[in-house]
């Protein structure tokens, strides 16, 4: 069954048709510096607040990611410590990666949230890139279709993602067995730059879905929306 679970941000909220319609498979897709990591941490914020249990893995250390996204107003610091957060880094100091190795990364992160499946009701993934980076395409379908196990069992999966990061036939297979799918890009409109967030698909949200909106990341207040026509974006 759906909830919808608040982000903890109003105006995301309205924007989103109600709020995070949960448990789902959801993809964030955007360039370096669209704000992925931002959209993210705001829905994980919605789900702490409302009690939920979050696995986030990350490419950052544990100690970068927390300072990060204190930076930017969300200060995870206490659902770390009260271990409603999880952490996981794939950062390994000192280690040197090749392709040989970087390709069992996925399916061991796959592996793992399967196990962990029942301690945690969302895992987020920030960002799919670096797992997929020398998967094949088998390995990388293998994942998705695991995810919508997990999906299906009640666990959410949230995923960002730099485009072309995976073949694509491959991300064509995986963006039509997401239930919500969000693109985010950098625009200037006029002499502000902000971040689009195109809705193109979000199952089960509770009222229609805002298509196409304009933000920016503000260090004290987070996201917030910009009231920006569209029609001169």
């Amino acid at each position: 069954m759906v909830e919808i679970i608040s982000t903890g941000n109003e105006e995301v909220d309205v924007q989103l048709g109600g709020g995070l319609p949960l448990p789902s498979l959801m993809l964030i897709e955007g360039e370096h510096g669209t704000g992925k990591s931002a959209v993210v941490a705001q829905f994980m914020k919605g789900m702490l607040d409302a009690g939920m249990k979050v696995l986030c893995i990350t490419e950052n250390t544990v100690n970068d990611y927390i300072k990060k996204m204190k930076a930017i107003t969300y200060d995870f610091s206490n659902p770390f410590l009260q271990n409603k957060l999880s952490i996981l880094s794939l950062h390994v100091n000192g280690s040197k990666w090749s392709a040989k190795e970087s390709s069992l990364l996925l399916p061991i992160i796959g592996q793992h949230i399967s196990t962990d499946a029942k301690k945690n009701n969302c895992v987020v993934i920030d960002s799919l890139s670096f797992l997929t980076m020398y998967s094949d395409a088998d390995s990388i379908l293998d994942f998705v279709t695991r995810c919508k196990y997990l999906v299906s069992t009640g666990t959410s999966i949230i995923m960002t993602m730099h485009p072309e990061s995976v073949p694509q036939n491959v991300g064509l297979r995986l963006k039509a067995v997401c239930d919500g799918y969000i693109s985010l890009k950098s625009s200037n409109i006029g002499d502000k730059a902000v971040k689009i967030m195109t809705i193109i698909k979000l199952i089960g949200s509770i009222s229609q879905a805002e298509p196409r909106f304009a933000f920016d990341i503000d260090p004290v207040f987070g996201i917030r929306i910009v009231p920006i026509s569209m029609t001169t974006v």
